[in-house]
Formats: C-alpha cells, sequence, structure tokens
C-alpha cells in the first residue's frame, strides 16, 4: 500500500478470513477505506440473522453470548466461541469504525441493523446490487409463477407448496435443496406443478423472462434480493415476503405484492392478485421502469464513483490526508 498509493482501498466482507489487519495497515499507509457488507458477519456469527430457519436478533447490540450457547457457526459451539469472541472484542473496541470511512451496504435494513448495534449511521451509504440488462423484456403477461432459488423452509418454499393450488395457474420451480424430493413428489400428484432443478443462470433467465409472477417467500431476513430485480429487469412483478430487504424492494400494490412471511393463506392472495393478466402487465411494466432508475450496471457505476469521492472527503475530515489524487479521475473508475 505505501509503495503503489491507491486512492482507496475497497474490501469485500474480509471478516472472518482476513483479521482487520488489512484495513490496519491502510488507516497506517493514510488512505481512505471504503468496505461493502453483504451480510451481518460483523455482528453475527452465521452472519445471516437467523436460528432454526427464523430471524434472530439476539447478538444484534450485545456481546454474541447466545450464538455460542445456540453453536450458530456451523452448528458448533467450539467453532462458534473463537468467532464470536472475535466479534464481541471489536464491535467493544469499535474496530470497524476506528478504521473505515465508509461502509457500503445492499438495502436499508442491513444499514439499520448495523446502526442498531451501535455503527454510526453517517458512515453508511446504501448502494443496491446492479443486474445485467435483460437480452429480452417479458411480451405479454406470462404464462407461469415461478420459484427460482433454494428449495429450503428459510426460503419459504415450503409455504409456497402449501399455499398454491392449480386455480392460481402454473408453478414452475427452478432450483435445488433440502425440499427437492418434496417438490419431485407434489409434481407428481399436481400437474399444475413442475420441478426443472438447477439450471445454468442464462436458462434460469429463460425461465423468468416467461413468468406471470416471480415468487419470493422468505421467511428469514434477506440483506437483498437479487433474483427480485432479476425479475424486474425482465419486466416481471414479484410476490415477495413482507420481510427483510424485500420489504423495500416490491412495492406493495405497484410492482408486485407483498405477503406475511410464513403464511400460507397471505401468500395465496398476494399471488392470486398478482397473477391476474392485467395486473400482471401493469405491474410488470412499472417493475422494469424501476430496474431501468436503479438496478442498471450505469447506475452502480455511477454510485461506486460518488462512494470514492465521499469517502476521500470523509477521510480528510478525519483529520486524516486529503484529497491528493482523485480530484478529476472519477470518471476514470
Amino acid at each position: 500500500m505505501q509503495e503503489q498509493r491507491p486512492d482507496v482501498v475497497h474490501v469485500h466482507n474480509t471478516f472472518p478470513l482476513f483479521s482487520p489487519s488489512v484495513l490496519r495497515a491502510a488507516y497506517k499507509a493514510d488512505l481512505p477505506v471504503v468496505a461493502t457488507l453483504h451480510n451481518f458477519r460483523l455482528l453475527c456469527a452465521n452472519a445471516v440473522l437467523q436460528r432454526d430457519g427464523r430471524p434472530c436478533e439476539s447478538c444484534v447490540g450485545k456481546l454474541p453470548l447466545a450464538a455460542v450457547r445456540h453453536g450458530c457457526y456451523r452448528d458448533s459451539v467450539v467453532q462458534t466461541l473463537p468467532l464470536a469472541t472475535s466479534i464481541g472484542v471489536h464491535n467493544t473496541l469499535h474496530t470497524w469504525q476506528r478504521y473505515v470511512d465508509t461502509f457500503v451496504v445492499p438495502s436499508g435494513f442491513v444499514r439499520d441493523r448495523y446502526v442498531a448495534a451501535g455503527f454510526d449511521e453517517e458512515r453508511f451509504v446504501v448502494k443496491p446490487h446492479a443486474v445485467p440488462h435483460a437480452g429480452d423484456v417479458r411480451s405479454g403477461a406470462g404464462d407461469a409463477v415461478v420459484f427460482l432459488g433454494r428449495l429450503s423452509e428459510d426460503k419459504g418454499f415450503a409455504d409456497l407448496l402449501q399455499a398454491w393450488d392449480s386455480s392460481l395457474g402454473r408453478l414452475v420451480v427452478v432450483g435445488d435443496g433440502p425440499l427437492r424430493a418434496a417438490a419431485e413428489d407434489r409434481a407428481r400428484n399436481d400437474l399444475s406443478v413442475q420441478v426443472l432443478g438447477q439450471l445454468p443462470w442464462a436458462d434460469c433467465m429463460d425461465v423468468l423472462r416467461s413468468a406471470r409472477v416471480a415468487v419470493v417467500p422468505a421467511r428469514s431476513y434477506e440483506s437483498f434480493g437479487l433474483v427480485v430485480v432479476e425479475a424486474f429487469a425482465h419486466g416481471v412483478p414479484v410476490v415477495a415476503s413482507r420481510l427483510g430487504a424485500l420489504a423495500e424492494l416490491v412495492d406493495d400494490g405497484d410492482t408486485g405484492a407483498l405477503a406475511a412471511p410464513g403464511d400460507p393463506e397471505s401468500l395465496r392472495k398476494a399471488i392470486g392478485l398478482v397473477a391476474d393478466p392485467g395486473t400482471s402487465i401493469a405491474c410488470g411494466e412499472r417493475a422494469r421502469q424501476v430496474y431501468l432508475d436503479r438496478f442498471t450496471p450505469e447506475r452502480d457505476l455511477e454510485a461506486t464513483e460518488r462512494i470514492y469521492t465521499d469517502a476521500i472527503a470523509r477521510h480528510a475530515a478525519r483529520g486524516r490526508t486529503p484529497a491528493r489524487r482523485w480530484a478529476g479521475r472519477a470518471g476514470r473508475v
């Protein structure tokens, strides 16, 4: 770092693979530091604020004793203990806030959890993930309800199977996981259900493009919701759980609908509402516009340039070296 003198040091989810030493080195080199937090690893031993398939905030803003008690990291008390100790020590000493100028998070929900744990809200910038432009946008209302993701309890797949009724149309399931056998058993007995299993990304997008509505019925927190944005990119509305970042992404009644998490009846009603052809087309058009306004690669680049510029300014304001080389270079990131 001393030799190269970069304008900004940008790290992604370094902990616990790397200790804070890389941040300390950047600090000692008097370099602005940006850290992107994709999950809750600085607060939670399993990084997802989840226990037994349900949301859990027992350790937010506290010493992570509950994590040790429940063996939250890899279902092992022994493996959880050193990780939880490290989390507790660094949060008590404010290690991350000492060395990081700007934290980048994918949603306001993630930011709010860190702020609740004692992090400085002013250091956070919400930059949602971008997805590539869709090769083709959906034409018409689509012909299926699509679930794309891990077939597991925490993703709400069991709730979807319970909620599903052939009167809703056709359900196409893409993915794999512990509930794969249950999905295939349902498909054998219900001709309205089709299980495609795990597919290459391009094939997943082809299926999504044909959807009348995409369903994301998670029971546990999502820090973002990439499938939601991929659906929006193709002009497909989404039914999602009113939970975590999903509730930020889907505008209820505008780009889709929100259902109560873990409530099959609420999910069934939401799917039925958006699966109406006219509603699907209208919501899909608005979803596509939201994608163009917020989630394109171009928007992502613009946001990244602003983040770097602001991080350098914040670094200088904290009494560190003022911006020297960045001025006039933002357009060449």
